[in-house]
């Protein structure tokens, strides 16, 4: 109305100086004038709006450009300062986040880079300028500008504060971080984008450093709109990237469980009932379900929710959101720890409570005690509302849910089903994990907490007994192969024919084979006991996918291949050796190399056998799970190749830059990684990743017999991949190594019958000696075969029978591997070598002769002490060792001494019987 041609105030003021000349300096063209009129810029019309029914939808500026909302001339209009035409200017408070005029239908842009409009919107629906959030100042009425995610990352150094451009009246104040050399001068003398300030990350993502910290790789948002979450918040449970692309991909790499929390309904009714019942034949009743603070009639209305319930109490921890609260508040959960998230104080709804929220709100006073509101919303009035410590609000159905809904964790601490990783607890974003998710088998915290606690946990080696077992059998095994290597070699060069040469050296090669199993359950018991203890739960990801636990792998199954594959052609070559007198030709040189060559392949063939899994251009056949490095904090424990195709198609099925990424169920895993990799900004250095390799299924790190394709990549969700890799090899080798046992089984029954024979054919079969030969040689046969028969067939057995999936034998696997496979480590050098048996039964002779001249000798100093003459004059009968001591003045010795061969005399001169010594022996 003001230069407007029509006289609106009786003395004229309002068409007063309204003629644009040449002298006048600033015009713009009036607001509301349909003939675009020229109209100078008044100092009463600066930075003031006329009627003002909305601010952000019906302001009415003097100007159409809104040039009359610069260079306020009343400070206390001001809203910011910024750059306008090239020069720094004043903006009015009214047209700040005022990016949209909806009179004229046109964008209000007004600083040349529009920071005016720079506005964020709270969690509660407050909208300011970026510029008043985290400045100390409730601005909103509710915190909710101070409690931002933006507000934990501001720098806190002195120098690094400055005023800002749009909250001047403030004074100094520190930044957040994501404000700094963003292009964007918030500061008014620009401290914020000087660079010799700050310390930035180089790379696509620019990070400002504070003092101590190091640049760092982050997530990239799949949009295309160069949004990044930093690993700190990455699968907070807070959509940073939109459209759920960071949610949708962390639900998926991190397994997350389906849970129901809200209730379904049953015509008016919400059926809480049936998820009480999954299934049983639980009864139900309906009931109105009242808040404790009462508060039930709006305006006369009753808005009660009428639910179906339990007639009896049930257990309440395996539920959630809506279903949990209702249950709880209305005493229907057998845990007699849980309450009601609504009993406290601090859950009572007052009339001015959730500022910014529920904008259809119906006033009502409750009990004649305080005032609160219910929202209208689809025709009825509803009061399903959580307000949180920080006062914000929430639905029912967010309380209880495992999700940090309320920004201070307010809605789940009082919960009484989730458990909380123990890593979490250490930062200010804990993460909640479903009680049912504890001790599933299953990893779901990074720290392997739920899996790793006083409820559940693994070591290496289970239980004691397979403790014990393991270094006895360990310990035994390297001795005694050691001793039988050390004699096989000692003898090697007396062995006159191929025959015996070639079979000495076969039961080296054994021994060399049995000695790998002994020094595999040694190591393995060192780790168990000493390197990790009880600490092995929670390191085992980078056990099962580390150097040491492959190496011990290869050697566990390289030592038992070739201790069987020779067994099987030393079997073979003693059956020929019964038939064939060419064998028994003479040691020379040829047969030396042929010898050579038989344990080379021998070898070799076994090292094929134990290494193949683990050459890496066979990794998409062997390889069935992938660990990363837990700062990218996306996936946990050990993800196969389902898991990472349908994280990569959640991912960049958003990915609207690039239309032609194609991910298939048969990419290899190194297009997986190069796919993985692209999630991430890759500026410091690639994702750090180790696949779990053949031999990391189990903490004992043994060849694969009892795993399935699934068995140690366990998930909640369908496999849509199903892979057989691996199983094929199993197979084969469990094939292989029953062919061998039934070729030794075949050549010892063979060897017997032809001794037997033999025998009969020389007349020797009353020969008490030839008889004694023959039953040792059938009692080593009968060893051989029944360790090798109890070994290797009910292993084969279960393994078929695990692998076509009849049993579930995965809890077996490593207490069988690691006690009955390993025997006949133990036994081969006894039954294969009986000079070691003989030894030891030497060994054990001269042990037992030692024993007897101690005994003798410290019998000698008792007699000798009752010979001395501190000993009363009188006979001692010795009962206990049959001697009879007379008094030392008769200078007689001990009766019959003198006449027995097996005598020997103190340095008293006194005579001892060694029979009688021995009796006592």
């Amino acid at each position: 109305m003001i230069c407007d041609g029509f006289v609106v105030c009786r003395d004229n003021l309002d068409e007063q100086n309204c003629t644009v000349t040449n002298s006048t300096v600033y015009t713009c063209t009036q607001y509301n004038s349909e003939d675009n009129i020229v109209v100078p810029i008044l100092n009463h019309t600066r930075c003031s709006v006329f009627d003002l029914e909305n601010i952000r939808d019906r302001v009415f500026p003097y100007c159409r450009e809104y040039l009359d909302q610069t260079n306020c001339s009343d400070t206390q209009r001001i809203g910011g300062y910024c750059m306008i035409n090239g020069y720094v200017s004043s903006v009015s408070k009214y047209v700040v986040c005022h990016n949209y005029d909806h009179h004229l239908e046109a964008n209000v842009e007004l600083c040349d880079d529009n920071l005016q409009n720079d506005c964020i919107s709270t969690f509660t629906n407050c909208i300011l300028h970026k510029h008043k959030m985290c400045d100390g100042n409730d601005d909103c009425y509710d915190n909710s500008d101070e409690v931002d995610d933006m507000c934990n990352t501001k720098s806190k150094i002195a120098r690094f504060a400055c005023v800002r451009k749009f909250n001047p009246n403030h004074g100094y104040i520190s930044l957040p971080l994501s404000w700094v050399m963003d292009g964007t001068f918030d500061c008014m003398e620009g401290e914020d984008e000087n660079s010799t300030l700050w310390r930035v990350c180089p790379g696509e993502f620019k990070k400002v450093l504070l003092p101590g910290d190091k640049c760092q790789d982050v997530y990239r948002c799949p949009a295309g709109d160069r949004l990044n979450v930093q690993f700190a918040n990455l699968c907070d449970g807070v959509e940073s990237c939109g459209n759920g692309a960071e949610n949708d991909v962390c639900r998926i790499a991190r397994d997350f469980p389906v849970i129901e929390k809200v209730s379904s309904f049953d015509g008016s009714l919400r059926d809480v009932c049936r998820v009480v019942k999954n299934g049983n034949s639980t009864s139900c009743e309906v009931k109105d379900f009242n808040k404790p603070w009462g508060g039930s009639y709006v305006l006369g209305v009753i808005t009660r929710k009428q639910l179906i319930l339990p007639t009896t109490k049930t257990k309440c921890s395996h539920l959630f959101g809506e279903n949990y609260l209702f249950l709880s508040c209305m005493d229907l959960c057998l845990e007699g720890e849980i309450t009601c998230p609504l009993d406290s104080y601090s859950n009572i709804l007052p009339y001015d409570a959730c500022p910014g929220q529920y904008p259809n709100r119906t006033y009502t006073m409750v009990n004649n005690s305080f005032l609160t509101f219910f929202e209208f919303d689809n025709g009825s009035y509803h009061q399903e509302i959580y307000r949180c410590n920080n006062s914000r609000c929430v639905e029912f159905k967010q309380v209880c849910d495992l999700t940090n809904d309320c920004g201070d964790m307010s809605d789940e601490m009082e919960c009484k089903n989730h458990m909380i990783c123990e890593d979490s607890l250490r930062s200010t974003k804990h993460q909640f994990i479903s009680l049912s998710q504890k001790c599933d088998g299953i990893y779901d915290c990074f720290d392997l907490s739920d899996e790793c606690n006083e409820s559940c946990g693994k070591e290496i080696l289970e239980t004691w007994a397979v403790k014990i077992i393991c270094w006895s059998l360990g310990i035994l095994a390297m001795l005694l192969n050691l001793l039988s290597i050390f004699r096989g070699l000692a003898t090697l060069k007396e062995c006159e024919t191929k025959t015996m040469m070639t079979s000495k050296s076969l039961m080296i090669l054994i021994a060399f084979g049995d000695l790998h199993i002994g020094i595999y359950l040694a190591v393995l018991s060192v780790y168990d006991a000493i390197i990790f203890g009880e600490d092995f739960c929670k390191n085992q990801a980078d056990w099962l996918a580390g150097p040491e636990c492959m190496i011990l792998g290869i050697v566990s199954t390289l030592g038992s291949q070739i201790s069987l594959f020779t067994m099987t052609i030393l079997s073979i070559i003693r059956m020929r050796g019964l038939t064939q007198l060419s064998l028994h030709e003479p040691v020379n040189k040829i047969s030396t190399l042929v010898t050579f060559i038989q344990g080379l392949i021998i070898y070799m063939s076994s090292l094929f056998i134990a290494a193949a899994p683990l050459v890496p251009a066979l990794e998409d056949y062997f390889v069935q799970g992938m660990y990363y490095d837990h700062t990218y904090s996306v996936f946990i424990g050990f993800p196969n190749k389902d898991k990472h195709i349908k994280v990569l198609r959640a991912y960049y099925g958003q990915n609207i830059t690039d239309k032609a990424v194609n991910i298939s169920d048969k990419m290899s895993w190194k297009e997986i990684g190069d796919k993985v990799d692209g999630m991430f900004s890759q500026d410091f250095g690639t994702l750090a990743r180790s696949p779990v390799h053949f031999y990391g299924n189990d903490g004992v790190c043994l060849f694969k017999y009892f795993v399935r394709t699934d068995d140690a990549r366990r998930s909640r969700q369908p496999l849509e991949t199903v892979d057989f890799n691996g199983d094929p090899i199993v197979w084969a080798i469990l094939a292989l190594n029953f062919c061998c046992f039934i070729v030794i089984t075949f050549c010892y029954i063979v060897i017997t019958y032809k001794t037997k024979a033999s025998s009969e054919r020389s007349g020797q079969q009353d020969n008490l000696d030839r008889q004694r030969n023959e039953r040792a040689i059938q009692s080593m046969i009968t060893v051989i075969i029944a360790t090798d028969f109890l070994c290797w067939v009910p292993f084969i057995i279960i393994c078929a029978l695990h692998n076509l999936e009849y049993v579930d034998a995965s809890s077996w696997y490593a207490p069988f591997a690691m006690t009955v496979l390993p025997l006949n480590s133990v036994i081969n050098p006894l039954v294969y070598d009986r000079k070691i048996v003989l030894s030891a039964l030497g060994n054990l002779s001269k042990l037992k002769s030692y024993l007897e001249r101690s005994v003798r000798r410290s019998l000698a100093v008792i007699v000798e002490y009752f010979n001395s003459d501190s000993a009363p004059e009188q006979e001692i009968q010795m009962n206990d060792l049959g001697i009879t001591r007379k008094g030392a003045s008769d200078g007689n010795g001990i009766d019959g001494g003198a006449e027995n061969a097996n005598e020997s005399v103190d340095s008293s001169g006194n005579e001892i019987n060694n029979n009688t010594v021995n009796e006592a022996l």
